[in-house]
């Protein structure tokens, strides 16, 4: 959307404006270089301070409760001891707390302990994650995130028979009902696309926020950004770290991106000299760069920090990168079908030092809906000779297909050109 409104500006001849706290990396290296005029807004409208960040350590035993804790929960719960009493406090003083756990559901995958069973979806790769009563249906069910399939959750272990199934993990229904066992008197209210769909709607439960329904919110990234909070004096963000190390090279990038936005909403309408709330962020790696330069709000210090390592490893946007997805009912299909493919383009001389092509291999995702997906990455150091690289496969593969469907093996394909998550 960025880029087809960047390029009808430049059409049509008109300025165009992109506003963000959180630029990407591109957009920021454009206004680096002059080819944007980079306008800098560096303070809050009403002159507050910026909220301050806090990093709780979770593998730091002191922040966990222990048994001679006196203010100790009666119930064993996941928050940690600090954010507890930091909202503890944040409740005393009339305000409002927003807690973000980037997870729907009560827990991501039920378990065996006998047997080591897990409910895993039979059409993804994936798991089924537990959803209490109320959420999805009448009864607890597991759902699919990806397909939608849904059951019910069994009463015993499938594999072996165990009764004692556990849940794994935790989501926004955990965290909620965490919540209420701890202050029983606080309003709480949960906000994501399971809450906003069975009961009022999602504006209905924002105007709740606004109008001091709500003492605590829990939700998903739903809650993170573009909203003007009033009375939010404190942010927590629950289970950082599962953004933090994946396959992806842009996942730090958009995990600091969402901690910036939610920690901007707090202490948003304090004014010139007031405290600007605080950010609570739950971490098993407090010395990431991520969480380094989140401590100094240093936004520029970051994506100078990453473009460095994109630019040392050969990465967007110091290249360019073209993807072809293949999907077919088995792997092996949409494997051959993109190795032929990159047979064709050794073949017709296209595969030179200025252009790479790798090798195809499965997503990471490998299995939807029963439809299983590979890719093939196409990259290269410069733009015109990967565009044309990419219309060059388009023609081949239009031959031998029925519109983006091949004629023979029924493979389904697709070009992106400058992916945004590989």
């Amino acid at each position: 959307a960025r880029d087809l409104a960047v390029w009808r500006a430049h059409d049509l001849k008109i300025p165009i404006a992109l506003v963000s706290a959180t630029p990407s990396l591109e957009t920021w290296l454009a206004g680096k270089s002059g080819r944007y005029q980079h306008l800098r807004l560096d303070q809050r409208a009403q002159g507050a301070g910026l909220p301050k960040v806090n990093l709780i350590n979770t593998k730091d035993a002191r922040n966990q409760f222990s048994p001679g804790d006196e203010d100790r929960p009666i119930e064993k719960i996941s928050l940690s001891k600090p954010l507890v009493n930091a909202v503890r406090e944040n409740l005393a003083s009339k305000k409002q707390s927003l807690i973000l756990i980037n997870r729907r559901g009560f827990a991501p995958v039920l378990s065996c302990n006998a047997c080591s069973w897990l409910s895993k979806c039979h059409q993804c790769s994936s798991y089924l994650v537990m959803h209490k009563a109320g959420a999805l249906g009448h009864k607890a069910s597991l759902s699919c995130h990806h397909c939608g399939l849904m059951r019910p959750v069994p009463s015993s272990c499938p594999d072996c028979g165990n009764v004692d199934l556990k849940p794994l993990g935790q989501g926004t229904q955990k965290i909620e009902d965490a919540i209420a066992s701890l202050w029983s008197s606080a309003r709480v209210l949960r906000i994501d696309t399971d809450s906003s769909r069975t009961s009022k709607g999602a504006e209905a439960l924002f105007q709740e926020i606004h109008n001091g329904s709500a003492d605590i919110v829990v939700g998903t990234q739903m809650i993170a950004k573009g909203h003007d909070y009033q009375n939010i004096g404190l942010v927590a963000v629950l289970d950082a770290d599962n953004r933090l190390f994946s396959q992806d090279f842009r996942a730090a990038e958009r995990l600091f991106a969402q901690l910036v936005q939610v920690a901007g909403r707090a202490g948003r309408a304090s004014r010139d000299g007031e405290d600007g709330g605080n950010i609570y962020i739950e971490t098993q790696f407090p010395d990431a760069a991520v969480f380094q330069y989140l401590l100094k709000h240093d936004v520029d210090g970051f994506l100078s920090y990453i473009a460095g390592e994109r630019e040392e490893a050969k990465l967007p946007p110091f290249t360019y990168q073209g993807l072809v997805h293949a999907e077919a009912k088995s792997l092996e299909k949409a494997l051959h079908f993109l190795g032929s493919l990159k047979g064709r383009l050794k073949g017709a001389g296209l595969i030179t030092k200025d252009l790479q092509v790798y090798d195809p291999v499965p997503r990471s995702m490998m299995k939807i809906a029963g439809s299983e997906r590979a890719q093939l990455v196409v990259e290269s150091s410069d733009r015109r000779t990967l565009q044309d690289a990419l219309e060059w496969i388009d023609r081949d593969l239009r031959e031998i297909s029925q519109g983006r469907i091949s004629k023979g093996s029924k493979v389904r394909w697709l070009i992106e050109r400058d992916p945004i998550s590989i």
